[in-house]
């Protein structure tokens, strides 16, 4: 059923239509009536409209401005204008803002008859054009959503993308990888297999998607099962943005530094949302490099399910940080758990060590050994029993304890040797952790 809405300011007029159309049968229509246009667009407003019949001449606003408003709430309504005024401007301005018909009172009831029916008969064929318009694009998006998979699993399976995108069936794909650009490939796995569906592995990947900026462009899809691939390229302005002018060599792992950020959001959300804790592997750029894609989602896989193994969890794999990659496999392939915990603690406290004087932070160790930041402060105090954070700032206590035997290094070299740039800092840090000050705390030595 359609909703029509008659206007004129003369209530003889807009009363007797609304009785008039009523009385025909063959018109399905719910029928509203306005005095003016002001009321006209109250009912607007409110209420979904079909098909207009209005007064032009109407005191305060007329029908041609009526009209702009009504397109503007309901823009597939058919507009037919009354008038008992034959006036070239009124015609004129009408044809322009594409009103179905221009009917002179006096012509009486049948043009009015006549209009609603063609009004009806418009709004029919529009309805059919858009369902099958809409039916069209949802069975494009179905094949393009299928081939999109069926291109994907096939280079997962070892088959090169540039050579696939050349074939005829997918020369038409809406694909938002372009070959010439840097691409990456990034696998989520779920850490606990038990219990996991496909529908909370979709919810993971929904997470990810809403939290994926829009400066990176992105298919996907589900494979093996159990695993989620995704492949992702930065547009150029995100290039650009992240670009080392002095290293062209750290672009690419500029860019996988700032997914690694985006990751620790996901595992968050997944992890407090739907109660799975995800492990990522990011791939190194992609560019010109698509026949080792099988070799490296393989290599990426291996290393988190390993690690998944050995009782870690949010891990997030960087292929290219990770070095001899085949002899890691091997040594995790025959490492027990106890000793892999070992082992992690022995890297996390000589990654400390080496680099004392630098950048400690959850984030940069986090990277080093591959885990989510807030992850890693949990993992350590469940392993080693001790707080990373407070292990740090006991260590850098202790080392520059030792360095203060030397009399030749002053006090503020120390404070630099131990990640200090302010020696008042360095000050404040030593006189909380040992109740003196550096100077006095020499002078006792």
């Amino acid at each position: 059923m359609y909703r029509l809405l008659i206007v004129d300011d003369e209530p003889v007029i807009a009363n007797g239509l609304v009785q008039l159309l009523q009385d025909r049968q063959q018109f399905e229509l719910d029928i509203c009536k306005a005095y003016s246009a002001d009321e006209a667009l109250e009912i607007a407003q409110r209420t979904k409209l079909d098909i207009l019949v209005s007064d032009i001449r109407m005191p305060k606003k007329n029908g041609l401005q009526l009209v702009d408003e009504i397109a503007y709430y309901w823009p597939s309504c058919r507009m037919i204008f009354l008038t008992g005024y034959s006036e070239f401007n009124y015609v004129y301005e009408a044809i322009r803002k594409n009103v179905d018909n221009y009917i002179l009172k006096s012509e009486g009831v049948e043009p009015i008859f006549e209009a609603v029916r063609g009004a009806i008969v418009k709004l029919e064929e529009e309805h059919r054009n858009r369902l099958q318009q809409e039916k069209a694009q949802l069975h494009l998006r179905i094949v393009e959503s299928l081939l999109k998979k069926e291109l994907l699993e096939s280079v997962l399976r070892g088959e090169e993308l540039p050579a696939l995108l050349r074939e005829e069936r997918y020369a038409d794909l809406d694909f938002a990888i372009a070959l010439d650009r840097p691409s990456f490939i990034l696998i989520g796995h779920a850490d606990q297999q038990e219990g996991i569906t496909m529908k909370l592995l979709e919810a993971a990947g929904s997470i990810f998607g809403k939290l994926l900026p829009p400066s990176i462009g992105c298919e996907y899809t589900f494979y093996d099962g159990h695993l989620i691939v995704w492949f992702l390229q930065p547009n150029a302005e995100l290039i650009d943005r992240l670009r080392d002018e002095a290293d062209a060599a750290e672009n690419g792992h500029r860019v996988v530094a700032y997914l690694r950020g985006v990751l620790e959001r996901v595992q968050n959300e997944c992890e407090e949302i739907l109660d799975v804790s995800m492990s990522f592997g990011i791939s190194g750029n992609m560019m010109n490099r698509w026949g080792q894609t099988r070799e490296q989602v393989e290599m990426i896989r291996s290393l988190i399910r390993r690690r998944v193994q050995l009782g870690q969890r949010m891990v997030i794999v960087d292929y290219e940080r990770t070095t001899d990659k085949s002899s890691i496999q091997i040594k995790l392939a025959g490492i027990q758990q106890d000793a892999f915990k070992k082992g992690l603690l022995d890297q996390i406290h000589r990654y400390i060590e080496e680099h004392l004087a630098g950048d400690l932070s959850l984030t940069a160790i986090a990277e080093e050994v591959h885990l989510n930041p807030s992850y890693l402060s949990r993992y350590y105090k469940q392993i080693s029993g001790h707080n990373l954070i407070e292990y740090i700032k006991s260590f850098k206590l202790q080392s520059a304890i030792a360095m203060m035997s030397d009399p030749h290094l002053k006090l503020n070299e120390i404070a630099l040797r131990v990640g200090f740039d302010s020696p008042s800092y360095f000050a404040t840090f030593f006189k909380k952790m040992t109740g003196k000050s550096p100077q006095e705390y020499r002078n006792l030595q």
